[in-house]
């Protein structure tokens, strides 16, 4: 007996939970089964709780009413914790564990777990028992035989028959082996066709086998379902003599025809033997047919098929065409069902639904107790539409009983959810054609709104006239709630709540349909979180899934309204801002964005702190559909990337069409610096007026094992594609002020050193701290240290720029724009940064006495350099020529092979020994 329901031997017509039995002996079955075990039990389907026995309620202290129809994630304390048992049990099959589940009043309770075999695709089982210490189940030897099924075999009356996937019978009780008449050791074991020959039913046909024992000459029907494991099959057999259901109440098959199908609505007949011979008929029957009972059973199923029609098999399941007594013919579709009484082998049911023509009928006597075993609600009405009778089934959906609603219009459960048009089409059609059925809004009785399937038939007379309204439904809420859980886990990411890229995307097509008309734009954002796999390293996965969460609340919050937040995948974000009128609004949206996700994050009593990329495409500018604007917004991200992280980029067309260079070493490279493989060498800047030697440049050199010594600009573009450029920046950084810091005196003063600057330093943020630790550690004055700096800091619009570079000058530390000439220059923004020096393109010094264009650019870059009070350097000078040319613009300060080639730090180190001198 389960927690919570009545006696079963009280006939309480206000207990909506007395076990259903309609559904004959497969529901018997599982009750069984359900109070036969110790253990707790609990069967679901779509994440509902189908059914829970006595023992789950004790363990779980629910009452059986708190559990049973419940979502199942009512069970765990958190959607976290259901969503993890959930992947452990249905999405990895973890066949045994522990579980924590949620008791009354807050309180917590662990339970061992075995997640039995399923029961059907979709439906699962578990068996729960107390885990008294609360510690991980550890793998058991499997048991040598299934003790479950056996059991549950036994407790039954019917006969019952387990096969297993090698077609060998399992388990079989002893009703079956007294009705096959062999011994438990002659069939348990043995292959079944050993033993009973057996006719399995074809796919896609109606599951009834046919078994013809040894030494019997009628063969047996049985029902075949789903076994305990895949691919195993239970046999029902029709029950003895002494186990069928009529002769336990005491009557013959007759009476019980008569009691349980007389005043059904739906016509029924019982036929038996080859010739289909009718013996039984309800009144529905006759009413349809036109004969009378006693002329019905006499006559033989063929006589009422119409000309021409085949006998068929009485287990298909198709529609025939059948004939009244006056000739006139209709169509139904026919469903027969073997029932093998003792005394009437073969015998089958054989109904239909009330045909389309009229009945021949007056009147339809429609009592409320034949509706009783249907688990459907079933509410009859009068031609006036007041209601007659309900059964339990509307009882326990509604709330109201017979009483509270007979003599009533079915508008009582009126939700108010549907218009007057809605209704007036629903009696429109029962007017037309008799029927209407459709999903309908009613109201419980205690006033809760939910959804039925309901069908509705209107009982006429031949001439047409109205006598009943017949309406059927069932409740969809546990349905519409699984549904809407399903849809949930199908759109949504589970960790963090936002949507997943399905539904990011379907939002996004519809802002690009509303932007079309007013024409404006929407901008759609990737966001990539920097070095987020750091954090699962030094803290652990569940630190960086409350990471994940607390991202996506900031993501939300940040957004502007109408905003969307989706997560694609792992560390990586969507974002998308509708109604965007113009440019700018983006990527304020995304500067905003980026400051909220560089905030602290404080989990488990850890400050965590992180930065992001974001790569922007518009619509419709940079494409017109999704799939083309998430490439490009990917090709903006990998640019923001490249220049560091730590920052936000538009879409441009050169981003598509150009590819980042990819080297053969790429996977060595990302451990040259752990390896110690990196040299920084120098090359010497000389002063030509007396050929002093000012400084040096740093230039980085990978020392590869097998390659030998490979210059910088060989695998720069490796290093930036694999986001190694700010580590290796950073490291010729300290190297070159290191040994700076020991340099000898020329001519009266340090040389100073210089060193090279990717655009990613700057952008990832905190490139003045980063080069403030590196003077520090190598005692160098920041006077002596130089960084040049990549032409293209000039073409990026990006504030944190201006404030880096201001940041270094105000520690005096020399800045200059290297490699100066090559066409992306911004000539306003050489007075807004706080500049020193322009370093001449090497490309254009190699022409220089050659092309007379470069030349002219040269003295272009020289005057206008002069105006802007900016110093000009000359890289790549090779000849006596150039140097001149050079000099005479009044570009003193040279470097090149003229005056040395790069060399090892020890060696260069020796070469400003020879020259301290001056000489």
């Amino acid at each position: 007996m389960n927690a919570g329901r009545g006696p079963q031997g009280d006939d309480d017509s206000d207990d909506p939970f007395i076990p259903d039995y309609s559904e004959g002996v497969e529901t018997g079955m599982y009750l069984a089964l359900f109070e036969l075990l110790d253990e707790g039990l609990i069967i679901t389907g779509d994440e509902i709780v189908l059914e829970a026995n006595s023992a789950a309620c004790r363990l779980l202290e629910r009452d059986y009413r708190q559990i049973a129809g419940k979502p199942l994630a009512d069970l765990f304390p958190s959607e976290q914790a259901f969503l993890e048992a959930r992947g452990r049990l249905f999405i990895q099959g973890e066949m045994r564990g522990s579980l924590q589940v949620s008791l009354p009043g807050a309180r917590h309770r662990n339970l061992r777990f075995v997640a039995a075999a399923r029961i059907r695709p979709g439906v699962h089982a578990l068996i729960l028992s107390p885990d008294v210490f609360a510690e991980p189940y550890e793998e058991a030897e499997a048991p040598s035989g299934d003790t479950l099924w056996p059991r549950l075999a036994a407790a039954l009356e019917q006969p019952v028959i387990v096969v297993d996937a090698e077609n060998r019978v399992a388990a079989a009780n002893a009703a079956a082996l007294k009705t096959l008449n062999v011994s438990r050791d002659r069939l348990v074991g043995h292959p079944i066709d050993a033993c009973v020959g057996v006719e399995w039913p074809e796919a896609e046909t109606v599951p009834i086998a046919r078994l013809r024992p040894r030494g019997r000459k009628a063969a047996l029907t049985a029902r075949v379902l789903p076994g305990p494991k895949p691919d195993w099959r239970l046999l029902i057999l029709p029950p003895t003599t002494r186990q069928a259901a009529p002769a336990a109440r005491g009557g013959t098959p007759g009476d019980f025809f008569e009691r349980m199908c007389a005043e059904s609505p739906l016509p029924t007949l019982l036929c038996e033997g080859p010739d289909q011979r009718i013996f039984a008929a309800n009144t529905a029957a006759t009413l349809v047919y036109g004969y009378p009972r006693q002329v019905l059973c006499s006559m033989r199923l063929a006589d009422l098929r119409a000309t021409g029609n085949t006998a068929g098999e009485l287990t298909d399941c198709r529609v025939w065409r059948h004939r009244r007594q006056d000739g006139r013919e209709f169509e139904v579709e026919i469903l027969a069902y073997p029932i093998e009484p003792s005394d009437r082998p073969g015998a089958m049911v054989l109904m239909h639904d009330l045909p389309d023509a009229p009945l021949l009928a007056t009147q339809l006597r429609l009592p409320p107790s034949v509706f009783e075993p249907a688990n459907r609600a079933i509410m009859v009405t009068d031609s006036k539409a007041r209601i007659v009778a309900v059964n339990r089934a509307f009882t326990a959906i509604s709330g109201y009983s017979l009483a509270e609603v007979k003599g009533k219009n079915p508008s009582i459960l009126s939700s108010g959810r549907h218009d007057e048009l809605f209704y007036a089409e629903l009696w429109r059609a029962l007017s037309e054609t008799g029927h209407w059925q459709g999903e309908i809004w009613n109201r419980r009785k205690g006033g809760a709104v939910f959804p039925e399937w309901l069908s509705i038939t209107a009982v006429r007379s031949r001439e047409g006239e109205t006598f009943h309204y017949i309406g059927m439904f069932s409740d969809l809420s546990t349905k519409r709630q699984a549904e809407s859980r399903a849809d949930y886990i199908a759109h949504h990411d589970t960790l963090t709540g936002l949507p997943n890229r399905r539904l990011f995307e379907t939002r996004f097509l519809e802002a690009m349909r509303r932007a079309e008309q007013p024409r404006r734009g929407v901008g759609l954002m990737r966001i990539d979180l920097d070095n987020f796999k750091t954090v699962n390293r030094e803290y652990d996965h569940d630190t960086g899934d409350v990471l994940l969460q607390q991202i996506a609340r900031r993501l939300l919050a940040t957004l502007p309204p109408g905003g969307t937040a989706a997560r694609e995948r792992s560390d990586t974000f969507l974002a998308m801002i509708p109604d965007v009128d113009i440019t700018g609004d983006v990527g304020h949206a995304a500067e905003t964005l980026l400051s909220a996700l560089a905030a602290p994050y404080h989990v488990k009593g850890s400050e965590i702190r992180l930065s992001a990329s974001i790569g922007i495409a518009l619509y419709p500018e940079d494409g017109v559909s999704f799939d083309v604007l998430m490439r490009h917004a990917v090709a903006a991200l990998l640019h923001a990337r490249q220049l560091g992280g730590n920052n936000a980029q538009y879409f441009t067309d050169e981003m598509d069409a150009v590819g980042i260079e990819r080297l053969a070493f790429e996977t060595n490279l990302r451990q040259a610096v752990d390896r110690n493989q990196l040299e920084a060498h120098f090359q010497p800047l000389v002063d030509v007026r007396d050929r002093r030697v000012c400084g040096g440049e740093a230039l980085l050199r990978w020392s590869h094992p097998d390659l030998g010594l490979i210059p910088f600009r060989r695998f720069m573009g490796a290093a930036r594609d694999v986001g190694l450029l700010t580590r290796m920046g950073d490291w010729v950084l300290h190297a070159a002020c290191a040994e700076a810091a020991n340099w000898p005196a020329c001519g009266g003063s340090a040389p100073r050193v210089t060193v090279n600057i990717a655009i990613e330093q700057i952008m990832h943020g905190d490139l003045a701290e980063r080069v403030h630790s590196a003077l520090e550690q190598s005692g160098l004055p920041p006077s002596r240290l130089e960084l040049d700096l990549d032409e293209l800091v000039l073409k990026e619009e990006n504030a944190r720029i201006l404030s880096a570079l201001t940041a270094l000058a105000e520690m005096g530390v020399q800045l200059a724009i290297d490699d100066f000439g090559r066409g992306v220059a911004s000539i306003p923004k050489l007075k807004r940064y706080p500049l020193r020096a322009l370093k001449l393109d090497p490309a254009l010094v190699r022409e220089v006495g050659v092309r007379e264009d470069s030349e002219a650019i040269v003295e272009a870059i020289t005057a206008m350099a002069g105006v802007l009070n900016l110093e000009v350097l000359a890289r790549g000078v090779e000849s006596e020529a150039q140097q001149a040319f050079l000099a005479a613009l009044g570009c003193r300060l040279q470097q090149g092979p003229l005056f040395g080639r790069p060399m090892a730090a020890e060696e260069f180190t020796a070469f400003l020994g020879k020259r301290s001198g001056g000489g």
